[in-house]
């Protein structure tokens, strides 16, 4: 698990970002560059961490004393029986359970093993955007626009859910009774300090992400470890002793087991800027990307950069490839007639020429995506297409 620290981090607005989506093992894309994808997109299919579980059964002398009820080939489902043991005349009674879904590929005798292959695990886009770039070993990664805040420190993986801003005024801290079962699923907001008693809360309630101001270190260190290591057993051992122990219950990919965790300031007891924790502000209610382990690149934040942060998409994103959307629109086509809005009071009236599926440099020097459009005065230019309407 990476560590990632920055000096100054940051907000930027309406950024242009590609995120990788790792494999954490062994994976096979299921979706193709230019393909639009939403926040649960299936982007392929990745064997887990953990390729074999192992079932001990009750065994003497080189032979298994328990009934064993599945054989090498079979598939099995978690919480599926798959031998008993019954001692002392019928008294005692002994269940052994598949720990995961699988595959049984061998039953030793002398050891009373029977060794299940996990099935292959769903790789979710948690981000809507466009696919970029598939690569069988790394992952894929997604294309996608809109509000970035940058972190200093990060741990976990990339998780999405809807923000809860729940820190009160600008040193407010959430305590660790603050988060209850009403957060399952959330990406938490505390504008001051992350404690480890917050962390452990979150883990309880399934959080989806924290990301606040500041962290102890020796906290930090903490979670950094226990993100890179922790298995849905010893999930369900040391926090998860209800519900989530019953055999129909669904266990999350490995990825998503912790929550994910991004800190912007640092180490200490230092709130969140005011810049930060407005635009979080801003954003509360809606579904955000936070990304703990930085697999991450920000074009608005430095091509070259790859750090923890917070992202809210734009609510256009997700279309294929030569699709372009403006406000009111969901497909913009050359000669449709448009109103551009920015160069004049209220707007200027053009016509669509073409489009470009990679951004363009305005004379500003800015890099965004751009519309070629021809005004009503024979003017040709590329203009950002967050400022062009579609006419009446």
């Amino acid at each position: 698990m990476a560590v990632y620290a920055l000096r100054n981090p940051k907000v930027t607005r309406n950024a242009v970002v590609s995120r990788l989506r790792s494999f954490p093992a062994v994976g096979e894309p299921g979706v193709s560059p230019g393909t639009g994808v939403q926040w649960d997109t299936i982007l392929g299919m990745y064997a887990s961490r953990q390729r074999l579980r192992f079932v001990r059964v009750e065994s003497s002398g080189g032979e298994i004393q328990a009934t064993v009820l599945v054989g090498e080939g079979q598939n099995v489902k978690r919480g599926e029986v798959v031998a008993y043991y019954s001692y002392l005349f019928g008294l005692g009674f002994t269940e052994y359970t598949a720990p995961c879904d699988g595959e049984v590929v061998s039953v030793s005798r002398m050891s009373g093993g029977i060794s299940i292959k996990e099935a292959p695990v769903q790789l979710v886009s948690n981000l809507p955007g466009q696919v970029e770039q598939v690569d069988d070993a790394l992952g894929v990664w997604i294309r996608s626009r809109g509000d970035l805040v940058t972190g200093a420190l990060g741990a976990g993986f990339g998780r999405s859910g809807v923000l809860e801003v729940k820190a009160k005024g600008p040193g407010g801290e959430v305590r660790p009774q603050d988060v209850s079962l009403k957060d399952t699923g959330k990406v938490i907001a505390a504008r001051k300090r992350v404690t480890r008693e917050l962390l452990e809360a979150c883990l309880k309630y399934r959080v989806a992400g924290v990301i606040g101001g500041s962290i102890p270190g020796e906290v930090f260190n903490w979670y950094r470890d226990l993100a890179g290591q922790l298995d849905w057993d010893e999930i369900l051992a040391r926090y998860w002793t209800r519900e989530l122990k019953e055999k129909d219950a669904v266990p999350p990919p490995p990825m998503e087991i912790v929550p994910a965790l991004v800190v912007t300031e640092g180490f200490g007891d230092v709130p969140m800027s005011e810049e930060g924790f407005g635009l979080l502000l801003e954003h509360a209610g809606e579904r955000v990307f936070l990304d703990g382990g930085g697999a991450f690149q920000s074009r608005g934040a430095g091509a070259a950069e790859s750090v923890p942060c917070l992202f809210v998409p734009a609510c256009d994103q997700g279309r294929a490839a030569g699709e372009v959307g403006v406000r009111g629109l969901d497909r913009l086509n050359p000669g449709d007639r448009v109103r551009v809005l920015g160069l004049a009071e209220p707007f200027v009236e053009a016509t669509v020429l073409e489009f470009s599926e990679d951004d363009v440099a305005l004379e500003t020097s800015m890099t965004v995506p751009g519309v070629k459009v021809q005004t009503a005065f024979g003017k040709t230019m590329w203009v950002p297409v967050f400022n062009v309407e579609k006419a009446d």
